[in-house]
């Protein structure tokens, strides 16, 4: 499942609200910063203080949403780095799992609006790569692929349908605000 959009800063901040109040997705760091833990969000504001919505490249800004009813063990995994290629840094976390869906802010960049997406792995996906695990490392059936489907609907239909615009460009809806900005000559999309 995946929803491309495209969205101002005042667009992703509905987003982030929609999601604190109206989901029980918890919000972390796609991936932590290099030597340090994995964060998790607990408000939009805390998310504006930390994080520039506004100006960026495709997929500028990355979250980890994780519902924890969904079944999954452990959604923070350890990364290794190699000290000589990441300043001294011998690790970093991710957020993983087969219930984590992913919100990725682009932003805007030389006067051009960035895309946008929320994606997440539907049972069907998550099955067939869990074919590839050890048979004790399988997990992906043991989700509640009902309570992931009904998040990942909500938080869709409310990207594509409350604050989404029907104009859509390349297959990526436009949102309200990011609408007006583009007909008042303000941004460009490519």
């Amino acid at each position: 499942m995946q929803t491309d959009f495209y969205g101002t800063i005042a667009d992703k901040k509905l987003i982030l609200d929609f999601i604190f109040s109206e989901t029980n997705y918890q919000v972390f760091d796609h991936y932590s910063e290099l030597g340090q833990e994995l964060q998790q969000y607990y408000s939009t504001k805390e998310i504006l203080e930390k994080f520039d919505l506004e100006k960026g490249k495709q997929y500028a800004v990355n979250f980890g949403l994780w519902n924890p009813l969904d079944g999954t063990k452990n959604i923070v995994r350890k990364i290794d780095l190699n000290p000589k290629k990441c300043n001294g840094h011998t690790f970093r976390f991710s957020s993983e799992g087969w219930g984590m869906q992913r919100l990725y802010f682009g932003g805007i960049e030389n006067e051009y609006l960035n895309r946008s997406a929320f994606v997440g792995l539907n049972e069907k996906g998550a099955l067939n790569k869990d074919f590839f695990n050890p048979e004790d490392e399988k997990e992906a059936h043991k989700l509640d692929w009902k309570l992931i489907r009904s998040d990942q609907r909500k938080l869709k239909s409310f990207i594509e349908k409350k604050i989404g615009t029907t104009n859509k460009f390349r297959g990526a809806t436009i949102l309200i605000n990011a609408n007006q900005h583009i007909e008042a000559d303000k941004i460009h999309i490519r």
